[in-house]
């Protein structure tokens, strides 16, 4: 009868240590920032109650950090003219970094442009007048939002997403000057892809470098295929990255769960009719998951997770990974 119970209570041991090793995360970088871009969904704001279940389930998985992403926006990409967008509050925002900071998430600010059928890559200017004149409305809005990160305790702060054409004729140097008068937590811009990251001319005045990653996977949905490709993406961000002496955080990287998405995996608008793909959104991220879990890689952000804990589905070929096969495999990471 001894027996018996210390053979039972053996294998009840065996059990635990199993259920453990089983639940242990697989990243091997375990310091490092790992979470989402978090977005206003229209049905689910941030200042509704609903809202808190979204970043209660994101904590969930593992994440330990959450971008939370604003709009600013201009009408054409040549327009001077820079506002904020009413797509989401301050107030909104306020309630959102409310319910991270209840799971103890590292919490950052991204505000973005919105350009009216365009993107931020494409703004552009014929002169140094016009430069000046639209990088000045531009920090009156930043500085104002770099204000609000302070007053709410944000830890790191943007000042500005994939404004390609902008590094070379504009005055970062003042506005980052302005920005560390204001906002006391780290600064960072989201070069848009490698190349993006070599082009910045001020990451020695900031505290991390961050980029937007949607790299080409190629026409073939192959894992071997697409996984060659991200390998030379890794490897060319690296090189980029080791040139400077910051941290790196991957501030964008995900793909829509949608056929064909493997190409051209930023082309979000063409991909809204495709089929849905489930299998592809779940076999890219774990590629990049396990290819940007190394040394010298400090945050990794999937783009996108929304304030609707419904968001995303079985029918859906939108980036999310919300309440798709994807979910899962982003927890095994984390």
């Amino acid at each position: 009868m001894v027996n018996s119970v210390v053979k039972w209570s053996l294998l009840a041991v065996v059990v635990v240590l199993l259920a453990g090793c089983a639940s242990e995360a697989l990243i091997q970088n375990k310091s490092m920032k790992r979470g989402f871009n978090a977005l206003q969904h229209e049905s689910v704001p941030w200042d509704k109650p609903e809202a808190r279940k979204s970043i209660s389930r994101l904590a969930s998985l593992g994440a330990n950090a959450v971008v939370f992403i604003s709009f600013m926006e201009q009408e054409r990409p040549d327009s001077q003219q820079v506002r904020r967008s009413n797509a989401v509050t301050m107030h909104q925002l306020k309630k959102a970094i409310s319910y991270a900071r209840a799971h103890k998430l590292h919490v950052t600010l991204k505000p973005q442009m919105l350009v009216r059928g365009s993107w931020a890559g494409e703004i552009n200017h014929r002169s140094a007048y016009e430069w000046d004149l639209w990088f000045n409305n531009y920090s009156r809005e930043i500085i104002e939002y770099a204000i609000f990160a302070q007053q709410q305790g944000v830890d790191a702060f943007v000042i500005g997403t994939e404004l390609a054409k902008a590094s070379a004729h504009v005055n970062w140097p003042r506005l980052i000057s302005q920005l560390r008068r204001v906002f006391r937590g780290q600064l960072t811009y989201a070069a848009h892809n490698a190349e993006g990251v070599r082009a910045f001319p001020s990451w020695n005045m900031l505290d991390a470098v961050s980029l937007t990653f949607y790299p080409s996977l190629g026409v073939s949905s192959k894992r071997a295929s697409m996984q060659a490709r991200v390998d030379v993406a890794v490897e060319e961000l690296r090189l980029a990255a080791a040139a400077i002496n910051r941290p790196l955080w991957v501030m964008e990287v995900g793909i829509p769960s949608a056929q064909g998405a493997s190409e051209k995996p930023w082309e979000w608008q063409s991909l809204k009719h495709s089929r849905v793909d489930l299998a592809l959104q779940s076999e890219v991220l774990d590629i990049w998951l396990r290819a940007l879990d190394q040394p010298w890689v400090d945050g990794v952000y999937i783009w996108a997770w929304y304030s609707n804990a419904r968001a995303g589905g079985q029918r859906d070929t939108d980036y999310t990974p919300q309440n798709k096969p994807a979910e899962d495999v982003i927890g095994r990471y984390w």
